[in-house]
């Protein structure tokens, strides 16, 4: 638990793993996985061999897995490169890479052990739960896993979250949300689709996000840009009768006016933020011209204070020859 990998690597080699009980097993991998030793974490996985009724057991460590974005890489296999670089120096280098793909093969290791089971489709509540997980925090190595052994997951609606583009939408995960431009004609479908309350993704868009989604970009006016970029895409995307309607079956506002009032002070605010980053480099901007201009004007050496003539006129520094040369 406390991610020391060179002991966790040496009491692993000691340990006879076969002699524990499965539920022990299953232990030490949500412990690996919390702790990120993705390398001990999928060699404990290999050697797990659990009953059919067991293997519910591992969801918890695959929605654990759903909530590391940073954690998964893209590649299911290291380069040559780093391959060398791991042996030939112990791990020192390519540490983070080598974890990143143990990561991954962990994830299509563990989903695959649920796809070939016979059960598989009957756990649709299962798999909804784990695509929303991941696209709220923005896993989207960890969505294109599943997505690829199991397309259906694009069309599964959730009562509460709708599509995982929903979901991306409403947390402002850009790069899940940009997965649906990877489906084609197709996405007309899902953007017309309406989540719990009669919403849609101009629904969701048109609300302020949380505070740790809208801070992650410093400055208000910033902030009110991203989420201005929000709105027109999603507009740009959904059916123009979706655009045009009202906000909701009480509201006479279509969705546009909608958007600006809810995002009225975010935008005074970056109003302001804009005058005062204006106001700051229009003073950083005087003081350095009251220093540079009269800098440009004073001779080097100075002026005689009785006769006011410049002290080194005389020498050959200020002859025009010397100017020449």
């Amino acid at each position: 638990m406390t991610g020391n990998r060179d002991m966790v690597s040496y009491l692993y080699s000691v340990t006879p793993l076969e002699e524990l009980a499965s539920a022990g097993r299953v232990q030490l991998l949500v412990a690996t996985i919390s702790s990120d030793l993705y390398d001990v974490a999928l060699k404990i996985l290999n050697n797990l061999n659990l009953a059919r009724e067991e293997k519910e057991s591992l969801w918890f460590p695959l929605k654990l897995l759903a909530k590391k974005p940073s954690g998964i890489g893209n590649k299911s296999q290291p380069s040559v490169w780093e391959r060398c670089l791991n042996s030939c120096f112990k791990g020192q280098f390519c540490n983070k890479a080598m974890m990143q793909v143990s990561a991954h093969q962990l994830v299509d290791r563990l989903w695959k052990l649920f796809t070939n089971d016979t059960n598989f489709s009957t756990l649709v509540s299962r798999h909804k739960q784990l695509v929303a997980e991941a696209a709220k925090v923005g896993n989207v190595e960890f969505l294109v896993i599943l997505i690829r052994s199991y397309p259906n997951l694009i069309w599964e609606v959730d009562e509460d979250y709708g599509t995982l583009f929903h979901v991306a939408v409403e947390h402002r995960q850009e790069r899940v949300f940009n997965l649906i431009y990877e489906i084609g004609v197709l996405k007309d479908n899902l953007t017309s689709l309406y989540v719990e309350g009669n919403k849609s993704m101009l629904h969701l868009v048109k609300e302020l996000p949380s505070l740790d989604r809208l801070n992650i970009i410093s400055g208000a006016a910033l902030q009110m840009q991203r989420e201005l970029l929000w709105f027109q895409e999603i507009e740009k995307i959904m059916p123009k009768s979706s655009v045009n309607e009202m906000s909701g079956p009480e509201e006479e506002k279509p969705l546009k006016d909608m958007f600006s009032e809810n995002h009225k002070i975010l935008q005074k605010n970056g109003e302001e933020w804009m005058r005062n980053t204006a106001n700051s480099c229009m003073l950083v901007a005087t003081l350095i011209a009251t220093v540079v201009f009269p800098a440009a004007f004073t001779i080097p050496g100075g002026n005689n204070q009785e006769t006011g003539v410049p002290i080194f006129l005389e020498t050959n520094w200020f002859t025009g020859d010397s100017l020449c040369l």
